[in-house]
């Protein structure tokens, strides 16, 4: 039996993934619906640009905002929901397929990198243990600008 909770929750996933690339005005009638704060113009423009490309849809950030604040219209439905897991799940959906080609392309240029006897010393990208996007900004080490999962453990 769906539950209420589930119903908003799966509403939410299909308007955000209906949405236009980045969000529209649909998507953000659902977004002042729940008084969630979509991303500013100049977040969303540096993230399109970034590496975690998006092919349609609503920004995962700005989806996580909105369940989270059906988890808080329904705290006992909520307590078993998977939000990282329903994140991922819904960026799986909306990122661009990218075609066999470019493995094969990433290939050849990975061998080239490493068969080159010394190297210079390696570059290291904190990600996001949740859908693997960089970290965009150097002081950052709560969220994931993408997705907005915690970038790190809390002990």
């Amino acid at each position: 039996m769906m539950t209420e909770f589930n119903k908003e929750i799966d509403a939410a996933f299909q308007s955000a993934w209906h949405a236009a690339k980045g969000g529209d005005a649909k998507w953000y009638e659902v977004m002042q619906q729940y008084g969630a704060e979509p991303l500013s113009e100049g977040l969303k423009k540096e993230l399109l640009e970034s590496e975690m490309k998006i092919g349609r849809g609503a920004f995962p950030i700005e989806l996580r905002r909105v369940m989270e604040k059906i988890m808080a219209k329904y705290p006992n439905d909520s307590k078993s929901f998977a939000m990282d897991q329903k994140v991922l799940e819904y960026y799986q959906k909306i990122k661009p397929f990218t075609g066999l080609g470019d493995i094969f392309a990433n290939a050849s240029t990975g061998t080239a990198k490493y068969s080159q006897g010394l190297q210079k010393a390696k570059h290291n990208t904190i990600k996001c243990k949740n859908c693997g996007a960089p970290r965009l900004e150097e002081m950052q080490y709560d969220n994931c600008l993408f997705c907005g999962s915690e970038l790190f453990e809390r002990t």
